[in-house]
């Protein structure tokens, strides 16, 4: 049995938590790090882990593998310390490899002491040809146009003393991957991910607001000298934290398993 610590115990790191106890047998969790004592031991005792209450401790005894749903802040925090441990650390919030600098010094880190980053797809897909196409000679255009209800937007630092129109569709934002991050850091993870996987720092993205949706959706427009594709990925908001998605706690498990797995697909 392989085991696993966690950073995060709030709604995502509960679907993960969720999704090792019933399809994963194989992984036990270890340990549980997060800022809120409560839930941190609310969680533990729930998933029958270790609750820990100082990253200090939790570095000390973490299992392996490391699996952050705590958020950017957390995981810039605990991004080097874990990957000079020699621990593969899986992430979610991939909106701090934005800050161009950190992410140089988290890969240096990485490579200096056998550690590894795994970032993975959470609420969409297409990585793999996105890397794939990545390996061609020649520019590339990628836009990501992601579409949620108002709610889910609500709160966003870029509508910040602006009055979001409740009952109409409407385009709140287009421009860059790192305007688009600033702007709006818990529902846009999924455009830096897609300008790391196409390794195209010009990434377009734009944001709609439409009241009459029940999903959120991501639409990602590839186009170069070598393909074209246009791929849509829709899924459900977490009933508990309408500004992610379910599927992104999955991704982290999903990407678990494949560390393990005797096969992969790519």
């Amino acid at each position: 049995m392989s085991l696993v610590s966690v950073i995060g115990a709030g709604s995502l790191a509960n679907v993960f938590a969720n999704v090792l106890h019933d399809f994963l047998p194989e992984f036990k969790l270890h340990s549980v790090l997060a800022r809120n004592q409560e839930k941190v031991q609310v969680f533990a005792s729930k998933y029958n882990c270790s609750a820990v209450f100082s990253f200090e401790d939790f570095l000390k005894n973490a299992a392996p593998v490391v699996v952050e749903l705590a958020g950017g802040a957390a995981l810039k925090e605990y991004t080097l310390p874990i990957l000079k441990s020699g621990r593969t650390l899986i992430c979610l919030s991939s909106g701090a490899f934005t800050d161009d600098a950190f992410k140089q010094e988290a890969i240096c880190t990485a490579a200096k002491n056998n550690g590894r980053i795994c970032i993975v797809n959470g609420a969409i897909g297409g990585l793999d040809f996105l890397q794939t196409c990545a390996l061609q000679r020649g520019a590339s255009e990628v836009v990501i146009e992601t579409t949620k209800s108002p709610k889910s937007l609500l709160g966003a630092p870029a509508l910040e003393g602006k009055t979001l129109d409740l009952t109409k569709k409407m385009v709140v934002f287009e421009g860059g991957v790192q305007e688009a991050i600033k702007g709006f850091p818990k529902n846009i993870n999924v455009g830096v991910i897609t300008a790391l996987a196409s390794e195209n720092p010009h990434t377009k993205v734009k944001i709609v607001s439409d009241p009459e949706v029940h999903s959120n959706t991501h639409k990602i427009i590839y186009r170069s000298a070598l393909a074209d594709a246009v791929m849509e990925f829709s899924g459900k908001p977490d009933p508990a934290n309408p500004k992610s998605s379910t599927t992104a706690a999955l991704s982290a498990a999903a990407c678990l398993k494949n560390l393990y797995s005797p096969i992969s697909f790519w």
